[in-house]
């Protein structure tokens, strides 16, 4: 079971390297991070996973209803957040738009990498939970991102629980 201050960094960060593992197109920058995903450059792609929030949970994956005390819960939950993001496609020259072959090379680009992002956490989280890491988790549906800023992709949110220790 992960315990300990840093179990749910030892999650994220569990979780980014199966999915960096998994991706064919590997991109240059990619860790666990603080907080909210910044997309501040997407030259060459970047993988961020993050920790969105913790609670209390008598019933995985439901926060606790009721004040009943940190002893009474059995679960601590975690959500996580994993997002992969590409260079979205712009003007090309004197065009105002980019190219309908560019649209669709991004959009295989981001359907390749939601398949193996969406495929990699999924497994990881089979086996941690059959490994008894974790007491459960719930994945989310996968979004697609954007564009915003110059950058395209997915983002997958996953809920994980632990015992409370």
């Amino acid at each position: 079971m992960i315990t300990g201050e840093l179990k749910w960094y030892t999650v994220a960060a569990t979780l980014e390297a199966a999915v960096n593992e998994e991706l064919t197109d590997k991109p240059d920058r990619h860790g666990v991070v603080p907080g909210a995903i910044a997309w501040d450059a997407c030259d060459c792609g970047m993988l961020a996973v993050s920790v969105a929030q913790v609670y209390p949970s008598e019933s995985f994956p439901a926060p606790q209803a009721a004040k009943v005390g940190p002893c009474d819960a059995p679960y601590e939950v975690a959500e996580v957040v994993v997002q992969v993001i590409r260079c979205a496609p712009n003007a090309d020259g004197q065009s105002l738009y980019p190219t309908t072959a560019a649209l669709d090379a991004s959009a295989r680009q981001v359907a390749r990498d939601a398949h193996e992002a969406l495929r990699a956490v999924s497994v990881r989280l089979c086996e941690m939970n059959d490994a008894r890491d974790i007491s459960d988790f719930l994945v989310r549906p996968q979004v697609t991102q954007g564009p915003q800023g110059g950058c395209v992709g997915s983002e997958l949110r996953v809920l994980v629980g632990l015992m409370r220790n």
